[in-house]
């Protein structure tokens, strides 16, 4: 049989219950509508399938009902023509997408080819299916059901069967799989619903008329959605923490609960004694300690009492004045603070090992500074770290510039209460402060700070193991008494320490490295001062700078092109390794310089000057029995070994531990 049908193989699988015959339909197609030779007594047939509303059907299979194999898919036209048909009255079947299946007979005559005309089919209904009523509950329900084919639909529903509302899918899209929420209801009664399906270029279909019976409210056990975006902010008055949430869109809801716990993973307490009602989503906390970080979860309550869950957690510390012990826990990290934190005089704030504290840069209180949150210190601040696990004060902001917030002030913790030991800071105006204090200040890293160290009117203090990087100032201080700062190291600041107007001091074991203007400025009013053991290295810089008193200056290592400078007073310098190996100057270097215009000129010696010519080596001052020699050059470093401080090329840096806490000096007595 010859195919003379131009109908086209589009076979759409999407038809549910055509699927097996169109898949055996595409085979046949790999060879057309079949082509046989035929007996004088066969015939064919022709002829157009179109809609009730008399467009022609695309891609409708006709085929002969006694002998299937004889079929045809229909063009654009809807037109088909089917040979090898037998004679005599025959039933013909149209089966199309969307279509209800159909018949029709035709004449057959023997070797004649037999036109049917036009044939009508009817769209296929929608069909509805699994009609179900779900989580019915006092104020709502949810009504799910199926369709044989793709629809938008709608739900029709009232306390009567005049219905009266609606509630209705998104608008275009098409789904054989429905599910709807109608709200509004009222308990314990029956309410009447229908569904409505439609699709464009077919006509809309109804449901048959179905109820629903909503529960009395003490049977709604259907809990609310959980309200969302829940966060914690200050409320402008201290003492205070205001919590904020978005609103539920629940039809029966009664109110929301507030709860509260000092951890992440804790048990959560209700702080809200009533129910806060819609249209306030906010709870401010009154009954909040300065200092303590809380988590709050919100949750919503439906008019059967029925609670959700909760859906996030926000957390806030609180700023103010601590007057009792409070303490920050490592499970609790990070702790952002928002405003001023005041630890009073008979306040402890305790923070543990491997807490990140994170600070922004406003201060929420508009206290002390207003502009900048604080850290002020009367009482104690107890912030010990092992090994590992430093305690880190920093800026909030990812990308944070100097002065983004104030720093930490000790004062007036004469007691030594206070501790920072393995504790970094960065980012403030003045990394520590530390005024009228005592304490233990040990292994304290400050970085990206304008001033890194301020020490003022303290009695008896001791810094040490202290490192500065990218600070203008590594350390300011003034009117102490008994000042020691040991085994420290300033890399890179402009003046590593400006001291000024103590009463005794003591620099011991520290690194001065790559100053750009001064390693130490000593101006001090009186009491012993000593520069001891230090390591001076900077191609630009003035090492030391001595502008009264008599410090004693010795077993000190200066690789700088201007080492010491002196304006009055009469020190001790002596026994100190002076070179300027380093120096980015061919010229103008000078080792020691005496501006006193004393008489006669000051002696200052044995000092191994090396690198200076006679004339730049002492100016202003005299030499006594001044050594250059090979064996007075070699210092030791930590593990003990004898090293050449000349063949080093590389700058000194952290890493080197000849040039951190030398404990060794370079000469005998």
């Amino acid at each position: 049989m010859n195919n003379h049908s131009t109908a086209s193989n589009r076979i759409r699988a999407a038809l549910p219950g055509l699927a097996l015959f169109f898949a055996v339909a595409v085979v046949l197609s790999m060879i057309g509508c079949s082509s046989t030779s035929v007996t004088p007594r066969e015939g064919s047939i022709s002829g157009r399938i179109i809609s009730v509303a008399g467009t022609p059907v695309e891609d409708a299979l006709v085929s002969w009902a006694y002998d299937r194999t004889r079929w045809c898919l229909t063009d654009e036209n809807g037109s088909y023509y089917i040979e090898g048909i037998g004679f005599g009255d025959q039933n013909f079947l149209v089966e199309a997408f969307g279509y209800r299946t159909a018949m029709f007979s035709a004449a057959v005559y023997s070797g004649q080819s037999t036109t049917a005309g036009e044939v009508k089919i009817e769209a296929k209904s929608f069909d509805f299916s699994e009609i179900a009523v779900e989580e019915v509950s006092a104020t709502h329900a949810i009504v799910s059901w199926k369709t044989t084919d793709y629809t938008n639909g709608l739900i029709e529903y009232g306390d009567s069967d005049a219905l009266g509302r609606y509630v209705r899918e998104e608008s275009g899209v098409y789904a054989t799989t429905h599910s709807l929420k109608i709200t509004g209801l009222t308990a314990a009664k029956t309410w009447y619903f229908r569904i409505v399906a439609n699709r464009e270029g077919r006509a809309a279909e109804t449901s048959a008329l179905q109820t629903l019976n909503t529960l009395s409210t003490l049977e709604d056990r259907n809990p609310p959605t959980p309200p969302a975006n829940v966060e914690a902010a200050l409320s402008g008055v201290p003492g205070q923490v205001t919590v904020f949430w978005a609103a539920s869109g629940e039809s029966d809801l009664k109110g929301y609960r507030v709860y509260r716990s000092e951890t992440a993973n804790g048990v959560f307490t209700q702080v809200s004694n009533v129910l806060i009602a819609r249209g306030q989503e906010r709870f401010t906390d009154n009954t909040v300690l300065a200092g303590k970080k809380y988590y709050y979860r919100v949750t919503a309550v439906d008019q059967a009492n029925n609670e959700s869950g909760f859906n996030n957690v926000a957390a806030m510390v609180v700023p103010g004045t601590v007057s009792t012990e409070v303490r920050w826990l490592r499970a609790n990290s990070p702790y952002h603070v928002d405003g001023d934190i005041t630890v009073s005089e008979t306040g402890r704030l305790i923070i543990d090992p491997g807490v990140e504290v994170l600070i922004a840069d406003t201060d929420g209180l508009r206290s002390g500074n207003q502009n900048l949150v604080e850290f002020n210190i009367s009482g104690a601040l107890i912030a010990s770290a092992g090994e590992g696990l430093p305690i880190v004060f920093a800026s909030a902001r990812i990308n944070p510039e100097k002065e983004q917030w104030q720093g930490l002030v000790f004062d007036g913790d004469e007691d030594g209460s206070s501790a920072l030991v393995n504790v970094s800071v960065s980012d403030a105006v003045t990394g520590v402060h530390i005024k009228k204090s005592a304490g233990i200040f040990s292994q304290i890293s400050v970085s990206n700070c304008t001033t890194a160290v301020v020490c003022e009117n303290s009695t008896g203090l001791k810094v040490n193991s202290l490192t500065t990087r990218r600070c203008p100032t590594g350390m300011e201080l003034r009117g102490n008494s008994g000042l020691v700062v040991s085994d420290s190291s300033f890399v890179h600041p402009q003046t590593a320490i400006n001291s000024h107007d103590n009463s005794g001091l003591t620099v011991s074991g520290c690194n001065f490295i790559e100053y750009t203007e001064t390693g130490l400025l000593s101006n001090e009013s009186g009491g012993i001062v000593e520069v001891t053991n230090n390591l001076f290295v900077s191609p630009l810089g003035l090492g030391l700078k001595i502008l009264r008193q008599n410090p004693l200056v010795e077993y000190n290592a200066f690789d700088s092109p201007y080492a010491i400078q002196i304006t009055t007073g009469n020190p001790v310098i002596r026994k100190n390794l002076i070179m300027a190996a380093r120096s980015a100057f061919s010229a103008g270097r000078k080792g020691i310089e005496n501006l006193s215009g004393a008489q006669p000129a000051p002696r200052f010696g044995p000092n191994n000057m090396t690198g200076f010519a006679a004339e730049v080596a002492y100016i202003g001052c005299e030499a006594t029995a001044d050594s250059t020699s090979e064996s007075l050059l070699l210092m030791k470093d930590l593990s003990g070994d004898l090293y050449d401080y000349r063949l080093r090329q590389a700058y000194p840096d952290l890493s080197d531990p000849w040039g951190i806490r030398r404990t060794t000096i370079p000469f005998k007595n």
